[in-house]
């Protein structure tokens, strides 16, 4: 383990991401989706960004899929002044080497349940529906469920050396936010089945 990863909140956020992380054992899909994360500073990847297009071209050259789909237009909404999480990942895809012909860009979603929703529907017109899910461990498992939820074989994949494992005080309000988003998920399907 790594010093981050041996300290406390280190430990803690080892501890606390388990219940949401899930990773799938390598095999061959039809796409690999690079789920968006927000731009920083200068409308670039951040170091999270990054690893996610890194991580999803790695699973692309070793074959595991023949298209690397990026998926994100905003988080929350889409401001006409900056541009899409998608074609900043595009463009890093790209520089990694991985050709225009090979990469469908999805710009609108604004959601984890709006990627899949989206990327679901972009990848069915072209037959996919095997996917690997590239984002960071904590969110694998939400990721996992929305793909699945509109119809695609999902798997989940994440970078061992992650930002969230290497900056573990980054991690933990990331990961408290999800159990926020898992608690909204499960109240409103609570308050769905009360509508009946």
């Amino acid at each position: 383990m790594e010093p981050a990863t041996r300290s406390p909140i280190g430990l803690a956020v080892r501890l606390l991401a388990r219940p949401l992380t899930v990773r799938d054992m390598e095999q061959r899909a039809d796409a690999i989706v690079v789920l968006g994360t927000p731009l920083g500073a200068r409308h670039g990847l951040t170091d999270v960004g990054e690893e996610r297009v890194r991580e999803g071209v790695r699973l692309w050259q070793r074959g595991l899929a023949p298209i690397l789909c990026v998926s994100g237009g905003g988080p929350g909404h889409i401001d006409p002044g900056r541009p899409r999480e998608a074609d900043v990942m595009a463009a890093r895809a790209g520089e990694l080497g991985v050709p225009a012909a090979a990469l469908r860009v999805e710009r609108e979603s604004l959601s984890t349940a709006d990627n899949a929703r989206l990327s679901a529907a972009l990848l069915a017109s072209e037959g996919c529906t095997r996917v690997w899910l590239v984002s960071q461990p904590f969110h694998t498992r939400r990721c996992r469920y929305w793909f699945r939820r509109v119809g695609m074989e999902a798997l989940a994949w994440y970078d061992d050396e992650s930002v969230e494992f290497r900056e573990p005080r980054l991690a933990l309000p990331w990961i408290a936010r999800e159990y926020v988003a898992w608690a909204r998920m499960a109240a409103i399907d609570v308050g769905r089945w009360w509508m009946r």
